[in-house]
């Protein structure tokens, strides 16, 4: 594997939101994409990422490959990077070799040693949402920060006619209803609880859309999606949902 990186804002992304849920990350290396999937140690998250062969400037790879790396190792990798960095990343034996390289020439090398093991990259159940809807990440942003203030650990969604409605948890109570408009159209109220948290780190995909597509269902998980089909880039994932139990 030989991989060669300009746009590594966009790059890193995905691995920033990984590198504490798990501990081993899978690279799947096919001749026009590369795919990387990862499901939490809570198994509450499921996270994948494809970036097309036309998103890294150099991509050499042996037909296919499976490349499998510790999470702390790309962790550190991100942290090395500046954004003036072409990163160059490189597999040999028993090492992943990473390379950044300036613009003056200046360059800086590290080996980090490959784990013995081999994972197998998990796979989302296919499921078939009533609601599908793009939002802004601005709007979204507004909510969490307010849902914050009132000291909640969870958000709802409400959707219905061409509103998303987002509420606090029930835990707290204080009352709180943040609506934005959007492009939707359903029969039904629908309405789904998920951890706070989780949507909040969504927020860190921005690097590749302003905004995200969400399919929600009743008490079922939420699914989004972020692409950037100029680059080659899409990130997609799905957060199991909070019931409470009576």
């Amino acid at each position: 594997m030989l991989l060669a990186i300009d746009n590594f804002e966009q790059f890193r992304v995905f691995f920033d939101v990984v590198y504490d849920v798990t501990d081993l990350i899978e690279l799947q290396l096919f001749q026009e994409r590369m795919v990387c999937s990862i499901l939490d140690k809570s198994h509450s998250r499921f996270m994948s990422v494809e970036f097309r062969k036309d998103f890294f400037s150099l991509y050499e790879i042996d037909d296919v490959e499976s490349v499998t790396l510790f999470a702390e190792d790309m962790y550190k990798i991100i942290k090395s990077a500046r954004k003036i960095d072409n990163v160059i990343l490189e597999t040999n034996e028993n090492y992943l070799i990473c390379k950044f390289e300036s613009n003056n020439g200046n360059a800086r090398v590290f080996e980090f040693v490959l784990p013995a093991e081999y994972i197998q990259s998990p796979s989302p159940p296919s499921l078939s949402l009533p609601s599908t809807f793009m939002v802004s990440l601005n709007d979204l942003k507004q909510g969490i920060k307010d849902l914050k203030v009132v000291g909640t650990s969870e958000i709802q969604f409400n959707v219905q006619s061409d509103l998303l409605s987002l509420t606090a948890g029930t835990e707290v109570s204080t009352n709180y209803v943040y609506n934005i408009i959007v492009d939707v159209d359903v029969d039904e109220h629908i309405s789904a609880k998920y951890t706070l948290e989780y949507i909040e780190q969504l927020m860190k995909f921005e690097k590749i859309n302003k905004k995200v597509k969400l399919s929600i269902g009743n008490d079922y998980p939420l699914l989004y999606s972020f692409e950037d089909d100029i680059m080659g880039v899409n990130a997609t994932g799905m957060i199991a949902p909070r019931i409470e139990v009576e």
